[in-house]
């Protein structure tokens, strides 16, 4: 059987490359895609931000069980799997050996190993813009519950995860003022995440669909930045709705250099910045450090999630899942063969999360 994977070799340009579906490892498997979606990172890779020798799109999936490896019969989390199973994977893998994996810090793991540098490198199915995805035997997957359609559960496995370990990270605590600097596929994620826990929420964006989007997603306050368009104007509006003091957290999924200046000046006095967006090295922002200093600010990077806040994650929605209007998340659904298309139209901020269905024609 042939499947198909592409590969960004430039800035946008996507090729396609096809090859024979591998047999799985003993204790991994192979999953047919049935669901992949425009991450923000695919629109950096899509730039050329990334790979200076191209780069393999795609990592957040749904997908079946095609094939099971000898000795695979359970997911991460012990649930019975069999072929023509949904499931959700962790599109990387941990050591659990470094520093940080032995104290729990598996996010920060020294020797994480996610993809290939091209799809000619077997096992060729390491990325998730393809028809099929390798699952090695140390990679976490989960079984998707049965009410989580793979609509919902592709996005599971990277912008959910990561913003529920980016609010964990930060403490986010209940009765807290939460100030979410982007309202794409990670900001709504993490605005649902954070009411359910009883934060309270503000949302900045500049996009009309946007900032309707928060508002359904649980943001009890928006903020345009067509109405405010400069960080003193912004800042005066924050303090508004937060009695004056500014928001307990600052959450930066926006992925400009800007905004990660707009979250050091919005944030109070003793507050606590957590950064997701910005993952472009080429990309700077020139800051006074002297902020951080006498703002007395707590300032978290965070990159991926430990492996098991994907279970978290399914389990989360689980039982929010008629809470927030998730089914409207994904807006726009492309077949594979029209990545090229999605990619573009994400990239000019058309779409809020675009969904490509592999298996169709």
């Amino acid at each position: 059987m042939k499947g198909t994977v592409a590969f960004i070799p430039e800035g946008h340009k996507l090729e396609f490359f096809q090859y024979d579906v591998p047999d799985p490892q003993p204790g991994g498997l192979v999953a047919e895609v049935t669901q992949t979606n425009v991450c923000g990172s695919e629109v950096h890779k899509w730039k050329g931000e990334f790979g200076r020798r191209g780069i393999m799109p795609g990592h957040e999936m749904s997908g079946i069980i095609h094939a099971l490896g000898q000795g695979v019969s359970k997911d991460t989390a012990g649930a019975p799997v069999k072929v023509g199973d949904r499931i959700a994977p962790v599109y990387y893998t941990v050591c659990n050996r470094c520093d940080n994996c032995v104290t729990g810090n598996h996010a920060g793991c020294i020797n994480r190993v996610m993809g290939a540098p091209h799809p000619d490198v077997p096992p060729h199915f390491t990325a998730t813009f393809a028809t099929h995805y390798n699952i090695k035997p140390e990679q976490h997957f989960y079984k998707i519950p049965d009410n989580v359609p793979d609509l919902i559960a592709a996005s599971a496995n990277c912008a959910m995860s990561q913003v529920y370990w980016a609010l964990d990270r930060g403490r986010l605590a209940y009765g807290e003022n939460l100030l979410v600097l982007g309202a794409g596929g990670l900001g709504l994620h993490a605005m649902a995440i954070a009411k359910a826990r009883g934060a309270r929420v503000i949302a900045i964006d500049g996009v009309d669909l946007r900032l309707a989007q928060a508002r359904r997603f649980g943001a009890d306050e928006v903020i345009d930045l067509r109405q405010y368009q400069d960080l003193k104007a912004r800042q005066g509006r924050v303090r508004e709705l937060t009695a004056g003091k500014g928001p307990d957290v600052v959450l930066e999924v926006a992925g400009i250099p800007a905004a990660f200046i707009d979250a050091i000046g919005l944030a109070r006095n003793g507050g606590r910045l957590i950064e997701v967006g910005n993952i472009s090295g080429g990309l700077t922002a020139p800051i006074a450090p002297s902020m951080v200093t006498f703002k007395s600010l707590e300032i978290h990077g965070v990159a991926t999630y430990p492996p098991h806040y994907l279970k978290k994650t399914l389990d989360f929605l689980t039982q929010h899942i008629n809470r927030f209007p998730y089914l409207e998340l994904c807006d726009a659904k492309f077949p594979l063969s029209r990545a090229a298309e999605a990619l573009d139209k994400s990239e000019r901020k058309e779409v809020t999360r675009a969904a490509l269905f592999p298996q169709q024609a």
